[in-house]
């Protein structure tokens, strides 16, 4: 009986922390192919504002794969949203696609770009910026033919690291 009880625990202890919970690593997991982890800055500048709380799936509803990953979607320290791609690995045309289009519709007034330009060009680094501050209205998910799936999300109550470490 006490071996039962022993293997049990074990077996318990092994098994993987639920995700977005405080025991999996934030940088890992089920955002693995997305290019920047919680709790990370997003972009310049260092600041504890621009660091990243949240990543959701942004998952297409209209490819032939159910539920395709074309993007993700950051949330801020400050609460703003910021649109990004996938790693280039990952990218097929049809999802760069399908992601410019929410981009497109969903970018904030006063932000004069809607489509994702290219990282390289010629071979040459373009330094473009990668995410947009956006804003999608869950209404409007079913119109833009995709879903949000929460990824990881930073643990509340559980304080920010420095950004500049």
């Amino acid at each position: 009986m006490f071996a039962a009880i022993l293997l049990s625990a074990l077996t318990l202890a092994q098994a993987p922390a639920p995700p977005g919970s405080a025991l999996e690593p934030l940088g890992a997991g089920a955002c693995l192919d997305s290019p920047r982890p919680v709790p990370r800055v997003l972009q310049p500048p260092i600041t504890q504002g621009n660091q990243i709380v949240r990543i959701d799936k942004v998952a297409s509803t209209a490819s032939l794969m159910p539920g395709e990953v074309i993007g993700f979607l950051y949330t801020l320290h400050d609460g703003s949203t910021w649109l990004g791609q996938r790693t280039q690995p990952y990218m097929s045309a049809a999802s760069a696609a399908q992601i410019n289009n929410v981009l497109s519709s969903t970018h904030m007034p006063g932000e004069n770009v809607s489509q994702f330009p290219p990282e390289m060009k010629h071979g040459v680094s373009t330094k473009y910026t990668q995410y947009f501050k956006v804003q999608i209205v869950p209404t409007a998910m079913q119109t833009l033919r995709i879903e949000l799936e929460p990824c990881v999300v930073w643990p509340a109550g559980r304080p920010l690291p420095d950004p500049q470490i």
